[in-house]
């Protein structure tokens, strides 16, 4: 038996990948993805070119060194939906040195404090920080978020990270040396900045987090012997679906967002604030046609990802759902995708 025959009746990407829950049961996982323009009047364009959907992801730069700028697109169910933002901060004037960056996303709402560069210095026996320098942009990128390793020690085995944001920056343990030029995170929150040297604060930003940093591996479950001898291969038996989200600490909704709700972001764009309203699309459903004379089997998904970027203008939402498999990935012979209200056929034998 070939691939199953996908009739995509939407203007938008479609992926559907083969999955296995907690407890190790087949899963069908239909996701769909729409990528709009943002207009500078606030209106939203379907855009003519559609992303694809990105089952393994992309890093801003060398693996194990740096963030995802989007997240492998590939979990079989998130409880909840993520709110990304992708870009760049934007400062009023050259001359100066900080910028409030502000994400409101229907119910959620987050502010980060933007610096330009500042660095720990000595001087006369006293250790401080730089003035801020001027800026014109920054990435808004865990990069640039406090964190990082601190290898300052000659014993390896006493080099540590920060576990909650192992590409960061600005980061001293308490056997770690003083190091002159040591870069101070360009992104904080502003109700807990850094002030003195070796102090730990909460790494912030807007983009995607890593499945092995805190607190987000913490929802991994545990494996240890027990595991092993019980349970290996399937996930531990207190693995929490809320592992699935990825989005910044804050911005990770207490559900699902409709998909309607008003956003703004203020301080991404030289033009100023960009607000807008999500389309409003319900749902896309999927029909699913199962081999073996089994009857159809009607799939709704939820929004579970919604990335806007504004350094290219573009906002991405991302429906997904699941199906339970008897037999395996031939169990279903074809698919079609509609959403109401929107028509674009597209056959894919």
């Amino acid at each position: 038996m070939g691939h199953p025959k996908i009739e995509n009746l939407t203007p938008f990407a479609f992926e559907a990948a083969i999955a296995t829950d907690e407890e190790g049961r087949m899963l069908y996982v239909p996701i769909v993805k729409a990528t709009y323009r943002l207009e500078p009047d606030g209106s939203l364009k379907i855009a003519e070119k559609q992303l694809p959907v990105n089952l393994v992801g992309q890093l801003w730069g060398e693996p194990g060194k740096s963030s995802f700028k989007y997240e492998p697109e590939c979990a079989f169910v998130k409880p909840a939906t993520d709110v990304i933002l992708l870009g760049h901060a934007h400062v009023p004037s050259l001359s100066s040195t900080e910028v409030y960056v502000r994400l409101r996303a229907g119910p959620l709402n987050k502010t980060v404090r933007v610096t330009g560069d500042r660095y720990w210095v000595k001087a006369f026996g006293m250790v401080s920080t730089s003035s801020p320098e001027p800026f014109e942009s920054i990435p808004l990128i865990y990069e640039r978020a406090f964190g990082g390793w601190d290898r300052s020690h000659p014993d390896p085995d006493k080099h540590t990270f920060e576990q909650r944001n192992p590409v960061g920056t600005g980061f001293r343990s308490k056997h770690g040396r003083f190091e002159e030029g040591i870069r101070l995170p360009n992104l904080e929150d502003p109700r807990d900045p850094v002030s003195d040297y070796g102090d730990t604060v909460t790494p912030v930003a807007f983009g995607f987090t890593a499945a092995d940093w805190k607190p987000r591996s913490e929802f991994a479950g545990t494996y240890d012997e027990s595991w092993e001898r019980e349970r290996m291969p399937l996930l531990p038996k207190d693995f929490d679906r809320r592992f699935l989200n990825a989005a910044s600490p804050g911005l990770t909704a207490p559900g699902y967002l409709k998909g309607d709700e008003f956003f703004s972001v203020e301080n991404v764009s030289p033009r100023g604030m960009i607000s807008f309203c999500l389309p409003g699309l319900p749902p896309p459903e999927c029909r699913v046609q199962l081999s073996g004379g089994r009857p159809d089997a009607r799939v709704s998904t939820s929004l579970d990802t919604i990335i806007i970027n504004t350094d290219e203008d573009l906002l991405l939402l991302l429906w997904r759902g699941h199906l339970g498999l008897r037999n395996g990935a031939h169990d279903v012979t074809s698919i079609q995708i509609h959403v109401e209200g929107v028509s674009v056929p597209v056959v894919v034998e």
